[in-house]
């Protein structure tokens, strides 16, 4: 496997290969000059959000999403024990999830005594549109249309709306942590990085729309309609978010209080007997194994990885050091070909999973 040189931001760890990036004479990013560190809404804000949706007739106070990844797992043992909420957990089925992530979900609820909805999308569409957008991608390779491979995923805001709607349940709780978020996507598609979230948005989706134009593949028929819902539900400010959960609160854990990986590792290890796979080196994102695929197309297109741009930000909000980073980038930052190709064998041909690196 190849090696090379690669330069990397003297402040944060960006790599030279990061869309729009541009170094000072003293190695400094343009990502970490615009930087600014998040602004949390605070506990008190949020226990006064979550007060105003306690029921006293013993029905469920709010929905935890959970997917028996890190943050997901935290959020539901934050809320149960730290808030007394009566919690409902509401599980998608996902059909590419981790057999760790589901022994997780199933050590969650036991631990904590709560109730569970789970749920599958109809018809095998997410495996379709999955194989379907892969196949488009491989014949038109575009950094900015990876995230088209999680397009299906999106469409269960719309179940889970209506899950919460049918238990009469006016709050949804999930582990959205906002450095996850990668400023990178964005400059794919000629949003700037530090647009605000409602504008960002929309311009996001103006520009993924361009970018499919530019590969009809994309627009297989039996796609189009998952593609429309899921841009129609997929975030708390699309449209059909707004209509159909209107009367719902959207929160987001991590919003109102810090993130911190050594809390939510101690505690979900310690208090829900949670784990992942060793192998992979990260606790992070293993829950579905869509994200190795992901991950080896940035490492093909970009020659970097979300986990780049993630790290990034918990460097320059103090929560790791440089150092740390870099040997967590150099150990995650692989391609794992068995992962890849146990999701469907027939969607790549061999010579897609070469490897240069």
């Amino acid at each position: 496997m190849r090696t090379e040189k690669i330069r990397r931001c003297s402040k944060c760890v960006l790599p030279e290969h990061t869309p729009n990036i541009v170094f000072d004479e003293e190695g400094i990013c343009n990502y970490c000059h615009t930087y600014r560190k998040f602004e949390y809404k605070g506990e008190a804000e949020l226990l006064r959000l979550l007060d105003s949706q306690r029921k006293a007739d013993g029905e469920y106070d709010c929905i935890v999403t959970l997917s028996g990844g890190r943050d997901s797992s935290y959020v539901l043992l934050k809320l149960v024990k730290d808030y007394d909420m009566r919690v409902l957990a509401v599980n998608y089925r996902n059909p590419f999830t981790h057999t760790q992530a589901e022994k997780n979900i199933e050590n969650a609820i036991k631990s904590l005594n709560v109730d569970i909805v789970r749920f599958k999308l109809k018809n095998n569409v997410h495996e379709r549109t999955f194989r379907k957008n892969v196949l488009a991608w491989f014949r038109r390779p575009s950094p900015a249309l990876i995230p088209m491979m999680c397009i299906a995923c999106k469409n269960i805001w719309w179940n889970i709306l209506n899950i919460a709607k049918k238990h009469k349940i006016r709050c949804i709780v999930s582990g959205g942590n906002p450095l996850e978020y990668s400023s990178f996507k964005r400059e794919l598609l000629h949003v700037s990085r530090d647009e605000n979230v409602e504008l960002a948005f929309i311009k996001t989706f103006y520009g993924l729309l361009q970018e499919v134009f530019k590969n009809p593949a994309y627009f297989d028929p039996s796609c189009i309609p998952t593609m429309v819902k899921g841009y129609l539900f997929g975030d708390p400010n699309a449209i059909g978010s707004r209509l159909v959960g209107h009367k719902i609160t959207r929160l987001d854990l991590f919003h109102f209080i810090k993130w911190d990986e050594q809390e939510v590792l101690s505690r979900i290890e310690t208090e829900l007997d949670w784990d992942y796979p060793r192998e992979f080196g990260s606790t992070w994102r293993f829950d579905c194994e869509v994200d190795f695929l992901k991950n080896f197309m940035y490492l093909k297109t970009l020659k970097l990885t979300e986990k780049d741009g993630f790290y990034a930000k918990l460097v320059r909000e103090g929560l790791i050091t440089r150092r740390d980073a870099l040997s967590r980038l150099q150990k995650e930052n692989k391609v794992f070909f068995d992962e890849m190709q146990a999701l469907s064998p027939s969607t790549c041909t061999p010579r897609c999973y070469s490897s240069d690196r």
